[in-house]
């Protein structure tokens, strides 16, 4: 009778033990979570301290978020069949954004945080634009190229 109450007991903790889901929380004073098809973006705000482990299979971070941002590599469509430039960079002011193609009225620029809020978007007008940094805060910032809701090239923007 013992044995069969152990096997029927360590069945049943086996079956709970399995039906548990994990899935991350957070417990903060602010903070939020966004996804689309191209990026994931969450934010916290009251992390003391954070810290990564990685694995070869799992990550851990202690904290949730990493208060550093490193940008890893930027966006270029390898067949592009134009040029696309921007200077100069780093800025204070202004960048220009150049375009050299014939179908340069049918695209767009969006300019990012590194947060991934959208702070300016535009249609090119002509082949060089002026894009005014002025108003933006001293940091990092996305300028993405885009025609046909395709990506093309991105490029990061320091301000100074």
């Amino acid at each position: 009778m013992r044995k069969l109450m152990f096997t029927i007991s360590l069945g049943l903790a086996i079956h709970i033990a399995n039906a548990q889901s994990v899935s991350p929380q957070l417990v903060s004073t602010a903070g939020d979570s966004f996804n689309n098809t191209s990026y994931q973006l969450d934010w916290s705000i009251g992390e003391l301290q954070t810290e990564t482990f990685a694995g070869s299979q799992n990550t851990l971070t202690q904290g949730f978020h990493q208060g550093t941002y490193t940008i890893t590599s930027i966006h270029e469509n390898p067949l592009l069949e134009f040029t696309i430039t921007v200077f100069p960079n780093p800025t204070t002011e202004f960048i220009m954004l150049k375009v050299e193609s014939e179908k340069f009225n049918e695209m767009f620029y969006t300019v990012t945080d590194l947060t991934g809020k959208i702070l300016e978007t535009g249609k090119l007008i002509n082949e060089t634009e002026q894009i005014n940094f002025t108003h933006y805060a001293v940091g990092s910032y996305i300028v993405t190229i885009s025609q046909n809701n395709q990506l093309l090239k991105s490029f990061q923007i320091i301000k100074n």
